[in-house]
């Protein structure tokens, strides 16, 4: 009697929601057998985890986040395999399978977006940075030891990215590389000028303070240019995103309105047409504004 009065709840529960625990055993047993069983689902998976690594490997280098590639995958799986079932149970197949895709691509493009930002604080750092340098070989300091100023008296993240550059020469790297892999990583032209002033100057000798003050000075007129071109451009760049979205947003207002006309867009083939057509012609018109506003300096 006993054992029943605490087993009755429990068996409500499982009763109760049985159709939920089906479903997640079912959808945890299709998973094990497609990659246990299917040799082509184990090849599949095995370049998706090789990708994977390689791309995450590379963008926490990128911005020297201190986490394993392994670590990134597991949370990865993780929710990908609880959000898919969860998702589909709370809406569609459609939606589930679009969250799962979305979640498992999500990572290096999210550290890549990490990157573009973390590289444009570098920049807009760098003259300020190179001006410190200047006056600390000005003063008698030699590179190196300018360099360590700058890792000691700057902000992140241009101290911490020369703290790098200084680690590896600590320990026998050569200079010229390690400022190399510093372009590398910040993937910007400000930082390959800078590598080549300090190059040059080393390799023929000449007065490096000075070519890096004017370097600054330089960088500096650059960054207002390519402010005012980012603040004239901007409408345009506004115009391409309403050329993708506003589109979408009007249809989801008339499938409101009318849900039987707008079925005919999906249920038909005139309809599949028109819509090809329609996304078509809204892609070509964001990349044609995004080639017209879009102006290297």
């Amino acid at each position: 009697m006993e054992l029943d009065k605490y087993l009755a709840p429990l068996l409500d529960f499982l009763y109760g929601n049985i159709e939920i625990f089906i479903f997640l055993l079912t959808t945890m047993f299709c998973i094990c057998a497609f990659f246990l069983v299917n040799s082509v689902g184990r090849d599949i998976f095995g370049l998706y985890k090789r990708r994977f690594y390689f791309k995450v490997d590379k963008g926490l280098r990128d911005v020297v986040v201190l986490i394993e590639p392994s670590q990134v995958f597991t949370i990865t799986m993780i929710l990908a395999v609880f959000l898919g079932p969860l998702i589909f149970l709370v809406t569609n197949l459609v939606v589930a399978l679009t969250v799962v895709g979305i979640v498992l691509f999500a990572p290096p493009i999210i550290l890549n977006i990490m990157k573009e930002k973390r590289s444009d604080k570098f920049v807009a750092q760098l003259p300020d940075a190179l001006s410190a340098i200047a006056s600390s070989m000005s003063s008698g300091l030699n590179l190196i030891k300018a360099l360590q100023q700058v890792v000691k008296n700057q902000p992140q993240p241009i101290a911490q990215e020369f703290a790098q550059v200084m680690t590896e020469n600590r320990v026998g790297h050569d200079l010229d590389d390690s400022l190399d892999d510093l372009a590398e990583r910040i993937g910007r032209s400000d930082v390959v000028l800078m590598n080549s002033a300090i190059k040059i100057s080393r390799a023929v000798g000449g007065n490096l303070g000075e070519t890096l003050t004017i370097l600054s000075k330089t960088l500096r007129e650059k960054s207002k240019v390519e402010g005012k071109v980012r603040a004239l451009t901007s409408m345009g760049k506004a115009q391409g995103n309403l050329a993708m979205g506003f589109p979408v947003f009007m249809g989801y207002v008339f499938f409101k309105l009318e849900p039987q006309a707008m079925n005919l867009l999906f249920t038909s083939k005139l309809g599949w047409i028109w819509l090809g057509i329609m996304g078509g012609m809204a892609v070509m018109g964001a990349v044609l504004i995004k080639k017209v506003v879009t102006i290297d300096i």
